[in-house]
């Protein structure tokens, strides 16, 4: 059980990769290039660029028609959910990590 949650772990990865970077062009070509480049920085800085990128990406999914490419992108979140509930593996580590540096 665990190997398969690894996989569609691994699936959901890169599929919400591949829609983040869809909706991201789109959104530097339709001229939200501050936007952009503070989503890019968001993401390595805060880890939610991403976040944004998928609110703003349904916030503007039909005026861009990229309805298509949000809802896979949701089918894939919601597929990384189900990897954790079958692999919850790296949370149990990261819970006995934290217990072993205190609060």
């Amino acid at each position: 059980m665990e190997t398969a949650g690894a996989i569609l772990g691994f699936v959901s990865g890169v599929g919400s990769l591949v829609c983040f970077v869809l909706v991201l062009v789109k959104i530097f070509q339709h001229g939200q290039t501050g936007l952009g480049v503070a989503c890019i920085v968001l993401l390595f800085c805060f880890a939610i660029g991403g976040l944004v990128v998928f609110i703003y990406g349904w916030v503007k999914a039909a005026e861009w028609r990229i309805t298509n490419i949000m809802t896979v992108w949701t089918v894939f979140f919601v597929l990384s959910i189900g990897s954790g509930v079958l692999n919850p593996a790296p949370f149990l580590q990261l819970r006995e990590l934290q217990r072993f540096q205190g609060p």
